[in-house]
């Protein structure tokens, strides 16, 4: 934060700040029932939040810096706190809503601290989303929250509604990026930036799975698949009691699964994807993936017995080595006993030990 804080506006700031603490105690898992979404956010750019969630911190969601006074352009027109707040109110009414936007803007940068201010800086961001200006709107919310959600709020604009009307650019810019297009397409770590200051600013918020949810289908899509992973986890681990839980479960799942696609030979991925398909059938053995995800343990199955009864027939054939491939056909046996080459691993077990004990030849 700017050196101003420590004079003018010292006061205004004591809740985000102290707030800071809160949100790390957040991401360390506790007080995560103390929150609300009434309740204000950590100062901006706190570390160790819940941002962690996406695996991809990024700041494209941020507030803009802290708006200081002014001493050449974008000087207010009015004098006095009274006569550009009018001003303000006079073009919004006329319809001159990019004008109405920069004199609120100009308030706030003169009189930051002054009762009105509230009320220009949520007219600054309401009038950017009016615009169409969805990441310029989303950032004003965002510093509407981080210097003025502590005091009186102006109508429309309590800590809820402002959640509500950064929700409401989240989606917007989301549905310009699933839209797609050549020009002035957002991408998906704007989209995933959005959500993920959502729950940030409001953890304990009602839709604040969903918008982890949204979030981590945008991971998915890019075929970003762990930061895809950490989200859907982190959703499943915690709101247990959300709606979204078992989707989240199942496509985590997949994610691994994909990524186990890509290292056909790496038993850690294929155990990591199999295990997660496990669980989540288990969490939920009705869901409507549950037979995609059945079929998908039965071939990493398949393919994992195959290794390993190759790591035990190397050890046997190609090692020569009857120990270890006892060692290895056994394990294959424990892990693996309804495969096929089960029976052929226990009668090579057998031949292998009565070779070892068979007295030597003359």
């Amino acid at each position: 934060m700017k050196k101003v804080l420590g004079k003018s506006r010292k006061i205004e700031r004591v809740l985000p700040r102290a707030m800071g603490i809160a949100l790390a105690m957040l991401a360390s898992g506790s007080g995560m029932d103390s929150f609300a979404a009434n309740v204000a956010p950590a100062a901006r750019g706190a570390q160790g939040s819940a941002a962690q969630w996406s695996g991809n911190v990024v700041d494209e969601a941020d507030a803009p810096p802290y708006k200081e006074r002014r001493f050449l352009f974008g000087k207010p027109a009015g004098k006095t706190v009274g006569e550009q707040i009018a001003r303000a109110r006079s073009l919004e009414k006329d319809g001159r809503t990019s004008a109405a936007r920069k004199a609120y803007n100009a308030f706030v940068h003169e009189w930051g601290t002054a009762p009105e201010a509230a009320e220009a800086q949520f007219g600054v961001a309401r009038l950017l989303e009016k615009e169409g200006k969805l990441q310029a709107s989303f950032r004003e919310y965002q510093y509407f929250i981080e210097n003025y959600s502590g005091g009186n709020a102006p109508e429309g604009a309590a800590y809820g509604d402002i959640i509500d009307a950064q929700f409401a650019v989240a989606n917007a810019t989301r549905a310009k990026y699933e839209k797609g297009g050549f020009f002035s397409t957002p991408s998906y770590v704007l989209v995933t930036a959005m959500y993920r200051k959502i729950v940030e600013n409001a953890p304990e918020w009602e839709r604040a799975p969903e918008c982890m949810m949204y979030a981590a289908a945008c991971f998915e899509k890019e075929k970003e698949y762990i930061d895809a992973i950490s989200a859907y986890e982190a959703l499943a681990a915690r709101y247990p009691q959300s709606g979204y839980r078992n989707d989240a479960l199942y496509r985590a799942a997949f994610c691994r699964y994909n990524i186990s696609t890509k290292h056909a030979r790496d038993e850690r991925t294929m155990n990591n994807a199999l295990a997660a398909l496990t669980k989540a059938v288990e969490a939920d053995p009705g869901h409507e993936s549950a037979g995609d995800a059945s079929g998908k343990i039965a071939e990493i199955s398949q393919q994992l017995a195959a290794m390993n009864f190759e790591k035990a027939r190397f050890y046997d054939e190609i090692r020569h080595n009857p120990e270890a491939a006892i060692i290895a056909y056994t394990d294959f046996i424990e892990k693996f006993p309804a495969s096929k080459s089960t029976g052929k691993a226990k009668e090579r077990i057998a031949q292998l030990k009565a070779e070892k004990h068979a007295p030597p030849s003359e």
